[in-house]
Formats: structure tokens, sequence, C-alpha cells
């Protein structure tokens, strides 16, 4: 059983969280909510759920549609289409609108996530958060009764997080649309004091407001904070990188950039949607080839090294977690580059079962991948990265669909696994996070850095230069659930 007893009432205009750990149901919620969970020929569930008259559990999808639109935790996981003009115009065409209107609601709903200058991009050529950006405003573009939102700003920077919240409070005012959220990230909803339905293991387990939720949880957790500080007491780098220039679809994503990476570092990226981040992670990889620069490190020159070479020294973890599930079962996927590596014997297999039953999947080592959460498979990305113990850890954007207990962990696992001599480069948009776990900061904006320094002097540095939104704010009592 997935969800259990769960019983509910939300009203038309109502601007709804729902919260839990990593796995609780959340996602399987939002879903049954729009109908999506039955439309197989057997679907085993008790229950109704009704929506403006209609009965979700007794319609087809396309008529549930009309009711509820849902945009999905993975924006990929909803794209019908190549071109962002053509994927905000694909449910509206199949709804058969008038093309002017089409062409008006297509621009409205840009407008609204700040993303028109999106307009005439191909999908593949985005960034996370820009896909993210499209998947909302297809599903604005339809105007439905109901809009549920599972982590829509888990892609997002913080400045684009708060936009996307005070738009869709807005759109709950002025057009009395109801608004379900699916999150974590409860702080930068705290203006708008939201009812949350809080889950664990399937079950609703309480219904407050958000304020008296975040004064609860303030009494009950403190944020933890570690006394860190790298020194470079051998002050060869493990990886260099100079005069880095990277062009992609004739738009240039990387400029001039200049860094090096030490043994031991636990290094932050953050900036903007679209500036460069996830760019720089697979250039140092291999996937892209810069039109000028060098990069060198594990006595290679990286630029014109085969990918499969590096992987003995460096793991990369993607943005997307299905980007990098290959398998059929938990546990092969854990052991997938041991096995290419020719180093699955009983000690690293007695290491992937401790690391699996540690992340919660030692019970669950047949399951297909994709059976589990966005944050499971996360952390089992993690887990199938790691084992082979690679020097170089880049990590881009580890932490979206987990809940804080699990970030909290993983950041404490990530900086003891530098403590022990790894080096880890994590594109990361939780400041107050980076702030307690990280030793330097790398901030890029339209393809250049414009801070590389150690945290607490980044975060100075991005304040006088009005970076706010993406500076840790301990005081405001920031809380993830």
């Amino acid at each position: 059983p997935t969800l259990l007893d769960i019983n509910l009432t939300i009203d038309q205009g109502d601007f709804v969280v729902i919260a839990g750990s990593s796995g609780s149901g959340k996602s399987t919620l939002g879903k049954a909510l729009a109908g999506f969970v039955f439309q197989d020929e057997e679907p085993q569930y008790s229950g109704t759920i009704f929506v403006n008259q209609t009965d979700m559990t007794q319609v087809p999808l396309f008529k549930a549609s009309q009711r509820v639109a849902y945009v999905q935790q993975n924006p990929e996981d909803q794209f019908c289409t190549l071109s962002v003009l053509d994927e905000i115009a694909f449910a509206l065409e199949n709804a058969c609108f008038d093309p002017d209107e089409i062409e008006r609601r297509i621009d409205e709903a840009l407008m609204i996530v700040k993303g028109f200058d999106l307009r005439d991009r191909l999908l593949a050529t985005l960034s996370g958060g820009e896909k993210q950006k499209v998947a909302i405003a297809s599903m604005l573009a339809l105007s439905p009764d109901v809009l549920i939102l599972d982590e829509p700003t888990s892609n997002l920077d913080p400045n684009a997080t708060q936009h996307v919240f005070e738009t869709l409070h807005a759109l709950r005012d002025h057009k009395a649309l109801t608004i379900i959220i699916i999150e974590h990230k409860l702080s930068q909803l705290r203006a708008f004091d939201p009812k949350i339905f809080v889950m664990q293991e399937g079950r609703i387990i309480s219904v407050t407001q958000l304020h008296e939720y975040l004064q609860q949880q303030s009494t009950v957790r403190e944020e933890e904070s570690l006394t860190h500080g790298h020194t470079y007491a051998n002050d060869h780098p493990v990886l260099n990188i100079s005069n880095l220039q990277v062009r992609l679809n004739d738009q240039e994503i990387l400029q001039n950039f200049y860094l090096n990476l030490f043994n031991g570092e636990f290094v932050a990226v953050m900036g903007p949607n679209g500036s460069g981040k996830s760019t720089l992670l697979q250039t140092i990889m291999g996937f892209y080839k810069p039109e000028q620069g060098s990069i060198g490190g594990f006595d290679k020159d990286l630029i014109h090294a085969k990918t499969s070479s590096l992987v003995t020294d460096i793991g990369l973890i993607f943005q997307n977690p299905d980007h990098q599930l290959f398998t059929q079962s938990v546990w092969d996927e854990a052991a997938l580059t041991l096995k290419s590596l020719g180093r699955l014997g009983e000690k690293t297999k007695d290491k992937a079962l401790g690391l699996l039953t540690e992340i919660g999947l030692g019970d669950r080592l047949d399951d297909h991948p994709q059976r589990l959460s966005y944050g499971e498979k996360r952390r089992l990305n993690l887990v199938a990265v790691i084992l082979h113990n690679p020097q170089l850890l880049l990590i881009d954007e580890f932490l979206i669909g987990q809940d804080m207990g699990n970030a909290h962990k993983w950041m404490h696992w990530l900086r003891n696994f530098t403590n022990q001599g790894h080096t880890v480069l994590l594109v990361n948009h939780h400041a107050d996070l980076t702030q307690a776990y990280c030793d330097r900061v790398i901030f890029l904006d339209a393809g250049r850095k414009i801070v590389d320094a150690p945290v607490s002097m980044a975060f100075e540095t991005l304040a006088e230069k009005g970076w706010n939104d993406f500076l840790p704010h301990p005081q405001r009592n920031v809380v993830y659930a």
C-alpha cells in the first residue's frame, strides 16, 4: 500500500502544501488527485476523489486534465514535443483552442514564469531550471480548476523560486485557482502561510498552517552546523582549469573560466539558472569539447582524454537521476560501475549492501529503479557512483527530492568523504547547507565566474554585489520538510 486512510477537503481558491519525508507518498497523492493512478486496466484502490463534482477515479485522463493540471517532479517526464513553443501549445491544440487564443496563452504563461526569452528555444538546449519553467507554463496555459505542482522549484535558483511562489499565490487570488504544491523548501512559502498536509508512510499525520508547523519544527530540530575550513597543505591542485571557453548551439556558455580544485575540498557551485553550472561539470567529464582553454588533472589532459578513461578518477551525478539509471534492479544499478571496472568482489559487495541499507534501499534490491521515488533514485545514483572510490566527485543538484533529514545526512556524508582526501564539486542552490558544510563557493553568472572564495567571504561578496536571494538566512529559521 502506497496511500492509506487519506481523507481531506480542499476548498476552491485554497493554497495548500503537501510535505513529508522522501518516499512518504507525496507524489503518489498528487498523481491520485490528478487522476493519473486510476488509468490501469485494474487499478487497485478504494475510495473517491471529487474535483468540482467530477470523480477523478472514474474518468479517462483527457477528461481529468480538464479539471486538474499536474506539473511532474521531473519536467522531462511530461514533455511531448521538441520546442518550447510546441510544448506549451500541445495541450491547447489537443483541446482545439483557437490559434490566436493559443498564441495569447503561450505568451501569458511564459511571462508569468519569467521565461519569455525561452519562447523560440529547443527543449534539449534548456537547463534543468529552464525546463521546469516551461513545464509550469504549459500547465498554467490550460487555466485548470486545480494546479498541482510536484517540487516545482527543485531546479530553480532562489530568485526564480520566490518569483514562482509569488506568482502562484497571485494566480490563486486573481483567478480563484486552487494551488497544491508538493514541496520540501518551506521557508520561502512562509509569507503566504498556506495550509500544510504532512505525510508519513502513506498517511496524512498532520494538518495545520505553515507558520504553526515551522514553529513546531524549530523547537524539535536545530540545524546542524560543522566546523570546517580547508587548508591547502598540498598546494598541487587535483584539477586545474585555465581560460576555458565553451560554446553550445551557437551560444557562449562559459567564458574565460579559471579554477583550481584541491584534495579534500568541498566546493559549492552556485548561480542563476542557465549560468553554466551543469555545463561546467559535464565539460570536466569530457562530454563537451571547449573552444579554447585547458583542463588538467590526474596526470592527464582531460580535454583530449576519452571520457571512459576518466571514470576511475572522476564520478559524475547528473541533475536528472533518470539520465543514469540503466539496469533492471536496484542491486544491478548500484553494482554496474564496479562490474564494468572489474572490481565487484566480496568486499565491495558488502560495502554496496551496507550503503544501500543506509539509504533505505536494503530491502528493495530486486525492485526496478523506476519504482523508486525521485529522492530515492538520487541516493541510488550516489551509491552507484562512489563505490569505486573516485578521487573527484561532480554532483549536479544532489539535494533535489531530499527531505531535510536526508539533506543533512548526505551533506554530512560528503563532508566526511572529502575529509578522507577526496574532492567534491557540488552544484547547489541551498545557501544554508552550503554555509554549514562547504569550504568554498564558486558563483557563476552568464557563464562568468564572479566569486571564488571561502564560504563566509563568498557570501559577504555576494551581499555586496546585491545577490541577496542566494545568501543564507539563519534569521529566517530556514526549515525544510
